[in-house]
């Protein structure tokens, strides 16, 4: 008992783990949780269609694809801690952009630049925390990690529900009106998000490169030489996960308010009860990954996944629609912690920084096809549709998951000193 207690603790007993934990929890609380919640109501509150929101929703992955290899090649070179930071720099730069400026044109060069910052950001960050422990320790950090961020985003989903509502009461501003606030309710909460990603900053910096980084070795290999053909066929999961993603997770806070008519709180209450089920259920990785193995334990989840989606799409009610959308996206989400584990144990160290690049361009294409059509479709068919949709796609990540890794040997991931 106590060697398993001492495994699960292993990870967070370094002081670079815990100070990048602090980093990732208050970013999230910022972007994916007050940012989150709010910004679909801030364009609807400018007046702008569902078509129009689906497609700014869109940009952000074409920025994503910008810059996803050429963020690769200077991780590589440089490390993955210098491309962390400074594109967090960039996120906080471009959430003030639609603030201050709340043109269409400028919402759309924000979502880009967002897009173009979080994606050098998560392609450096996946490779970053792997070399903070062992090979062994991976599958615990990134559930751990998981679970940090998931109740650090519902944390700020629900601060964020609440925060239009007390920029009336604190600033009086304009009251609600048919259960919408005003453009400057929302524009004081998607400031305050803002100013919660800058203070992520802080723990940061006290954050160094590891001097044991691996990717520091194969700085100047030859693109030539990397196995695309491998790393694509990895990567494929991604595009339907990514598809899925995009699909749902933009546009959950409207299907809540539209479907059932709740207030802003309401909706920001249920996400967070959503984000933490999504942080507490992928804990259970480190458990499915011994008992299954990586492929089959997330072949088992996606497919709980998918069936919780399609009881979604036919939910008669608000409890029973937060039960199946707490399951869906639990189960769900438990394919970052464990999918990410699984390429990289299958990959040489030097080319971790690569796989996740290829990785996020599959992924932020399959997202960009979703959140494109997804306001065209919601106006066709609407949300139930898109859930039977979404459902499919889960389904068919968890047999692309077994396809791809099935017969693939685990290769042995150097130790490294932290």
């Amino acid at each position: 008992m106590g060697n398993v207690i001492r495994r699960w603790l292993a990870p967070v007993r370094n002081s670079r783990v815990s100070r990048f934990m602090l980093f990732s929890a208050i970013f999230h609380i910022g972007l994916f949780g007050i940012t989150d919640v709010i910004l679909n109501f801030y364009f609807t509150s400018l007046g702008h269609s569902a078509e129009t929101i689906g497609m700014l929703q869109s940009l952000p992955r074409i920025g994503g694809l910008v810059v996803s290899l050429p963020v690769g090649i200077i991780a590589t070179r440089f490390g993955p801690y210098r491309i962390i930071l400074y594109s967090t720099i960039g996120i906080a730069a471009a959430l003030i952009l639609p603030l201050a400026v709340p043109a269409l044109p400028a919402l759309a060069v924000s979502r880009f630049l967002i897009g173009l910052f979080y994606g050098g950001q998560q392609i450096a960050t996946n490779p970053f925390m792997g070399n903070l422990v062992t090979s062994e320790q991976q599958p615990f950090l990134f559930s751990y990690h998981n679970v940090i961020t998931m109740v650090a985003t519902a944390f700020g989903s629900f601060v964020g529900g609440f925060l239009p509502t007390l920029a009336v009461s604190l600033l009086g501003l304009p009251p609600a009106q048919d259960s919408a606030h005003s453009t400057a309710a929302y524009a004081a909460a998607l400031f305050t998000g803002m100013v919660v990603v800058l203070l992520c900053l802080l723990p940061l910096f006290r954050v160094s490169e590891s001097s044991s980084a691996l990717a520091a070795t194969h700085t100047r290999q030859a693109l030539r030489s990397f196995p695309w053909r491998r790393l694509l066929l990895m990567a494929t999961p991604m595009l339907f996960f990514g598809f899925t993603g995009g699909l749902t997770f933009p546009f959950y806070n409207l299907f809540f308010r539209e479907t059932f008519g709740v207030s802003d709180e309401v909706v920001g209450t249920i996400l967070g009860i959503g984000w933490i089920g999504m942080g507490l259920v992928p804990l259970l990785n480190p458990y499915l990954d011994r008992r299954f193995g990586r492929a089959a334990a997330l072949f088992i989840t996606l497919t709980t996944a998918a069936v919780a989606f399609f009881a979604l799409s036919f939910a008669p009610t608000l409890p029973l629609s937060v039960i199946a959308f707490v399951i869906a996206c639990s189960a769900r989400n438990t394919m970052q912690p464990l999918f990410q584990p699984l390429v990289m144990a299958n990959l040489p160290a030097h080319i971790h920084n690569m796989a996740s690049s290829v990785g996020f361009v599959v992924w932020n294409i399959g997202w960009f096809c979703a959140t494109s059509l997804s306001g065209f479709l919601k106006a066709a068919q609407g949300f139930d549709f898109i859930m039977q949709v979404v459902a499919v796609g889960v389904l068919l990540t968890g047999v692309s998951v077994m396809l791809v890794f099935r017969q693939t040997p685990l290769a042995a991931s150097p130790i490294h000193e932290v």
